[in-house]
């Protein structure tokens, strides 16, 4: 006897064996009932003519608009809801299926990006002249990836190629791509990056129709160039892009320069500044013959002019000769009289300062002392003139020629 589960042990024993055995499927239908929860859940339901099924997911990770009516292929994983047993599909990705509904939504996310600022040319990179290094993102299995290798080797074979492989359509694609940009806009090794594939249908160029693709470009910090397909397949990463391509191919050509292209330009280039310095070397010397020449015959005019100078300066020595002899003789004379005069003026005046030296010496207090003489000082230095000016016991002070003696007044008459 089978044992008894409960209703929440059966719900989950069948979520977990739908785990194990069917994992991951991608179904295709009809949109049915599309509706948002404020949880940023979304649910509708797929169909076809006899069955239909629920599916949910998260609205960042179902970035698709989707619209009742619309044919899309979901991928996700089939399990049941734990609160009513409910079965329903957890949806990973959404591809939009059908040649209306994709150009539909082609054109809705061109004009959000397009209102965005995404496509504007002002915006855009130029491309490295000569880079060394190169991201490119594209799937292994592609014939585009064999070409844009051909290519770059041809053209510039110095340059360096970082390879990321990823999937360019179907599950998985999108998420991939966006990582392949994040590597490389983080790493920062490379100097551009190629996003490339070759043509298809509109499903096929889905990824490249993508808003996460689109954002990942725009947010790149290195250059991007995107080739895809052929000329007549446009996409909104060609439109974001910094360049577009018109094929894988181009692509590679416009990314790097043709090595033999350049030879070819350097030689010219070469060339050029051959004959130009050439011609430069050529005028140069002209033109210093001419100035030598001119040099020549000013330095032969100057001589004749500095020896014409030099005889009127030689003349002019003998004359200024004879006038420095006059005056030296002169200057002689004047010299002998001024010292004759001079002597003559000071034995007068020693004369006349010696008789004035004697009387003043004759009238000097300290000859009149040696005479005989003698001068009498009160203590404060007061000349006495008369005893009228004296007072008993009054200390005074005589100076003689020589030396002088303090008394004391006993009297006075």
């Amino acid at each position: 006897m089978p044992s008894v589960l409960t209703v929440s042990q059966f719900i989950e024993s069948i979520r977990g064996l739908l785990r194990e055995t069917v994992a991951v499927v991608s179904v295709q239908g009809e949109v049915t009932g599309y509706r948002t929860r404020r949880d940023n859940l979304i649910y509708f339901e797929l169909k076809d003519e006899h069955s239909r099924v629920l599916c949910f997911g998260l609205s960042h990770e179902v970035r698709a608009a989707l619209e009742d009516g619309m044919e899309i292929r979901v991928t996700g994983s089939p399990s049941l809801f734990k609160g009513n047993g409910g079965f329903h599909i957890r949806v990973i990705e959404v591809e939009l299926v059908g040649e209306g509904a994709l150009r539909k939504a082609f054109e809705n996310l061109k004009r959000k990006l397009e209102a965005e600022g995404l496509f504007r040319p002002e915006r855009k990179r130029p491309l490295p002249s000569f880079p060394t290094a190169i991201g490119l993102i594209t799937s292994p299995d592609a014939a585009a990836y064999t070409d844009v290798l051909r290519i770059l080797k041809n053209r510039w074979p110095m340059v360096r190629v970082k390879f990321a492989g990823v999937p360019v359509q179907g599950t998985g694609a999108v998420r991939q791509i966006v990582q392949a940009f994040e590597h490389f806009s983080g790493t920062g090794d490379v100097e551009v990056v190629i996003l490339t594939r070759g043509g298809g249908s509109l499903e096929d160029l889905q990824s490249f129709n993508d808003e996460a693709v689109a954002r990942a470009i725009f947010g790149c910090h290195v250059p991007v160039i995107v080739g895809v397909g052929h000329e007549r397949d446009i996409t909104i990463a060609d439109l974001v892009a910094d360049a577009r391509a018109s094929t894988p191919s181009n692509a590679a050509e416009r990314v790097v320069p043709d090595r033999v292209e350049v030879i070819h330009q350097l030689d010219q280039f070469s060339a050029r500044i051959s004959r130009g310095l050439a011609a430069l070397y050529a005028l140069e010397e002209h033109r210093l013959s001419e100035l030598t020449q001119r040099l020549g015959s000013g330095i032969e005019r100057q001589t004749v002019v500095i020896d014409q100078a030099l005889q009127r300066f030689v003349s002019g020595t003998d004359s200024l000769s004879h006038h420095l002899r006059l005056l030296a003789e002169q200057l002689g004379h004047a010299s002998t009289k001024l010292s004759q005069r001079l002597k003559f003026r000071l034995s007068v005046v020693a004369e006349r300062f010696q008789t004035v030296a004697s009387l003043l010496h004759s009238l000097s207090p300290l000859a009149i002392l040696k005479r005989g003489y003698s001068i009498t000082m009160k203590s404060d230095g007061t000349i006495v003139r008369s005893s009228s000016g004296l007072s008993i016991g009054q200390l005074i002070r005589t100076r003689f020629g020589t030396g002088q003696a303090d008394s004391e007044i006993t009297k006075l008459s």
